[in-house]
């Protein structure tokens, strides 16, 4: 997807709809209400007329990408652990024969 840029020409932050960051983060729109409500997003305005700034959405792409990330490391760490702990429990049990 391209980024879009994060302000105006004038430094001003740029607002999106509620419809429009369902499809730049790919979910629906109740789940971005939440995220507003949790304090994820950043938005202005009442009701329909509600604006997500556009840089509240790129910092959480960012953030989200970065969690995703060191979630898999960890995973890939377990496996690692795991497999070095079978191969000792393992040597352990010929030992103990």
């Amino acid at each position: 997807m391209n980024d879009l840029p994060d302000t105006f020409g004038d430094g001003e932050d740029r607002g999106v709809t509620i419809k429009e960051a369902c499809e730049i983060l790919g979910y629906s729109r109740w789940t971005i209400e939440r995220m507003i409500r949790r304090g994820e997003l950043i938005a202005y305005g009442k009701s329909k007329k509600k604006r997500i700034h556009l840089s509240s959405i790129n910092q959480y792409r960012t953030v989200s990408r970065a969690v995703a990330d060191r979630e898999v490391e960890a995973g890939r760490e377990i496996k690692r652990v795991s497999k070095r702990h079978k191969k000792a429990l393992k040597q352990l049990e010929e030992l103990l024969k």
